[in-house]
């Protein structure tokens, strides 16, 4: 049995749910859909009380906002199928989705990617994030399986039921890099990734502003992580561990210059050294996996 895990906060599910169910008429496992709502605002439970009239989908509101972590530990404790598939809601699965991971080979964990539109979006408010998601996040599975538990995310995932009950998502205070650590936490006990060509579409877009204050909360918790887990290792911090003394020069460029250029121009360069800047203030050595 498959069990759907889709984790909701501050967002219609119904359009997504629909789809599954859609497609699960193309497959012949028995399958659940789990949508767990993380304490939204009444206007987004309202909505997604419908799914509860919808025929295998269980939808339970949560009393109180749990974080990203717990909410899928919690989805992975109570799923009835021994493999789970996890998706985020603001995802939109390509036509084959459960088509193609059920007839995948057998693999504890298997991952099938993200996309972005391939037009830029019309509000230019949008097109950092979109522009990065299409450069950093959009990776071919061939690229990905060379560095198995550096590219791991959590948005669009199948596991075993057992994996993620022996390896539940570490509880983190912050935002950010959660998917990351749990992905490299399975390389010690010889856990594999398995990484292939089924994605889902990116529609959660943010504009500018939250994007780049995410961006640094992810650096704030990456660098907590850290401290906890010195094996943790990004793009960011595999390049700050090898190159310190140029990671350094980051440090004295006005953080207001990368900012206004990196308005202007989108460039993800720039992006790339205001990162750095805010990651070197508390640079960690790591054991880069390889």
């Amino acid at each position: 049995m498959l069990s759907i895990c889709i984790p909701v906060f501050g967002y219609d599910a119904r359009p997504l749910v629909r789809e599954l169910l859609r497609q699960a008429e193309a497959v012949s496992e028995s399958l659940e859909i789990l949508v767990y709502d993380d304490h939204s605002e009444d206007r987004w439970r309202e909505l997604n009380r419908e799914l509860r009239e919808m025929p295998r989908v269980r939808y339970t509101e949560l009393p109180q906002n749990v974080g990203r972590a717990e909410i899928r530990n919690r989805m992975v404790r109570a799923a009835a199928g021994n493999r789970l598939l996890m998706l985020d809601v603001d995802s939109w699965p390509n036509p084959e989705l459960l088509v193609r991971y059920l007839s995948a080979p057998p693999a504890a964990v298997l991952v099938g990617g993200t996309t972005y539109a391939e037009e830029p979006p019309e509000n230019p408010d949008y097109l950092l994030h979109w522009r990065y998601g299409r450069h950093r996040e959009t990776v071919a599975p061939a690229r990905r399986r060379q560095g198995q538990y550096l590219q791991f995310q959590s948005n669009n995932f199948m596991a075993e039921r057992d994996v993620l009950l022996t390896h539940p998502f570490p509880q983190v205070r912050g935002y950010g890099h959660e998917d990351t650590l749990w992905g490299q936490l399975l390389a010690p006990d010889g856990i594999e990734i398995t990484y292939i060509d089924n994605p889902v579409d990116h529609l959660g877009l943010e504009p500018t502003e939250v994007f780049l204050e995410k961006q640094r909360q992810a650096i704030e918790n990456l660098k907590q992580l850290r401290r906890s887990y010195p094996t943790l290792t990004t793009r960011l911090t595999r390049f700050a561990d090898r190159y310190p003394v140029l990671s350094q020069v980051a440090e004295y460029i006005p953080e207001r210059v990368l900012l206004r250029y990196l308005l202007r121009t989108r460039n993800l360069k720039a992006l790339d050294v205001l990162k750095l800047k805010w990651w070197i203030s508390a640079w960690v050595p790591a054991i880069n996996y390889r």
